[in-house]
């Protein structure tokens, strides 16, 4: 579930999917109309092509939202949520109201805006070959069967609040999983543990025969 700030601040895709004419009459500012009536005709290349994208929905009808997480959830939208209550519990909560029309596009844009944490694909890239750089993989071992980037450490995401000793602190440390999700709450762990030269991978890494594929 999305917080009311959240909503308000973050950098997120935020998407009403009641009526046209309901969203007209009001609804929660920044938002887009996209009827849930209307979700089947957006095939997976109409979502943001960043699997990452903060995706926020929400309805006067949980089963919508049901509908369109579960639809997310197919497509691999990682960190699509909701908002609880839709807009009666936002203007309940006091906060503001817009009207009129403003459907949603046939192609949805996320603008990835980068946090202090964040390392961009082509700087993860080129620390790779960097012997001041520690690649530290949270991923579970299946994963890391798959496949591995030379030279890294192994940490499963769920042992790093009690293995965390086992990474140095002298180098920059680079943190990545298969999503993105799983580095970014291990940034926090080590983070909270008094690493201060981190950096997490936000992306998609997958390897296969012996390479490997990053992507947003």
């Amino acid at each position: 579930m999305s917080s009311p700030k959240h909503v308000k601040e973050a950098n997120i895709l935020l998407l009403d999917l009641r009526s046209a004419d309901k969203f007209a009459a009001g609804h929660i500012p920044r938002a887009l109309n996209l009827p849930a009536a209307n979700l089947d005709k957006y095939q997976e290349n109409n979502w943001p092509s960043f699997k990452g994208a903060a995706i926020v929905f929400y309805s006067d009808n949980q089963a919508d939202i049901d509908k369109a997480l579960e639809l997310m959830r197919d497509y691999g939208m990682s960190k699509a949520t909701y908002f609880p209550g839709g807009l009666a519990n936002w203007q309940k909560l006091g906060n503001p109201v817009e009207t009129g029309p403003k459907p949603a596009p046939a192609n949805l844009v996320f603008v990835r805006v980068l946090g202090p944490q964040d390392i961009t694909i082509p700087d993860f890239i080129k620390a790779l070959d960097n012997p001041n750089v520690v690649i530290l993989d949270v991923r579970n071992p299946t994963e890391r069967a798959t496949g591995q980037f030379k030279g890294s450490i192994h940490i499963p995401s769920e042992e790093i609040g009690t293995r965390y000793s086992e990474i140095p602190k002298d180098k920059l440390v680079i943190v990545h999983c298969s999503t993105g999700i799983r580095a970014g709450i291990a940034y926090e762990t080590l983070k909270a543990k008094g690493f201060t030269n981190l950096k997490a991978l936000n992306a998609n890494v997958k390897f296969e025969n012996g390479k490997y594929k990053i992507t947003e």
